[in-house]
């Protein structure tokens, strides 16, 4: 929603606007379970994907064995913090094709610099739309500025199952 005061465009149901700080929520009601739910929990609420972690300078061959092993992207960090992540897309338009020793280029090489975050205390709409906005499949979440767990398009699908009522739920 635009902010009346300032015209920030904002998240549906904040709050307060991100850029001045008014108070939205006589302008903006969620209206039933759904909206309250997606507002109001925590990303820290859902099950994600613990953080499988390696160093800048990790060879690129063994982060690919990291991928198919867990099967979910490897975070890059640097004395605690966040400086990279490595999904499968990256292996496929950095790497594949591309002459590369992977046992000698470090994995800082292909990795994505600096990737979009969000903390596991903000709200699953946040990740929603950031997903969305981004193209994303996964943002990883901090707790207190480190790396904590990694959220998942597949993550959020089963959230938003779980508030359908089961009569609306496909049958298996």
């Amino acid at each position: 929603m635009n902010c009346p005061f300032c015209f920030h465009q904002n998240l549906q149901g904040n709050d307060e606007c991100e850029r001045c700080g008014e108070d939205l929520t006589a302008f903006d009601r969620p209206k039933d379970r759904f909206e309250k739910s997606l507002l109001k929990d925590e990303l820290g609420s859902l099950k994600t994907l613990g953080a499988v972690c390696v160093a800048p300078e990790t060879p690129v061959q063994k982060v690919v064995e990291m991928l198919d092993q867990n099967r979910q992207p490897v975070l890059v960090v640097e004395q605690g913090r966040l400086v990279g992540i490595v999904t499968e897309r990256d292996i496929l338009f950095r790497v594949l094709g591309k002459d590369l020793d992977l046992n000698l280029t470090p994995v800082k090489k292909i990795m994505t610099s600096d990737p979009e975050v969000l903390e596991v205390s903000d709200k699953v709409v946040h990740a929603l739309n950031k997903m969305a906005m981004g193209g994303f499949r996964h943002v990883p979440l901090l707790k207190g500025g480190r790396p904590e767990s990694i959220v998942g398009v597949r993550e959020v699908l089963d959230y938003l199952a779980e508030l359908f009522p089961k009569s609306l739920r496909p049958r298996r």
